[in-house]
């Protein structure tokens, strides 16, 4: 399409060119939300920290990094989904079993 083309049409195709866009702005916020892992790190660090002063035992400790290492996971599955490089390698959480 041409520049006069362009001006010419513009009253219809804008709107649908501006939906367009906002539809992309609203995927690559949702594409970033899902796969921060920012939030997911500060939550194991608050629970190491709660180990560390006392506020939960061993048992609740084990419990709840279970729990994080799996939304980690999640994230890192979306990010590869998504087509975005992982900076860590495969997440692994240690059995009670492994302990040696």
């Amino acid at each position: 399409m041409g520049l006069l083309s362009s001006i010419l049409l513009a009253p219809f195709t804008g709107p649908w060119s501006g939906t367009l866009w906002s539809l992309d702005k609203v995927q690559r916020a949702v594409e970033e939300e899902l796969t921060d892992d920012t939030p997911i790190k500060e939550d194991l660090m608050n629970l190491q920290l709660a180990l560390d002063m006392g506020d939960i035992d061993d048992e609740e400790y084990v419990r709840r990094e279970a729990e994080i290492m799996q939304r980690l996971r999640d994230v890192r599955e979306w990010r590869e989904r998504l087509g975005k490089g992982n900076a860590g390698g495969p997440v692994r959480v240690a059995r009670e079993d492994d302990s040696e």
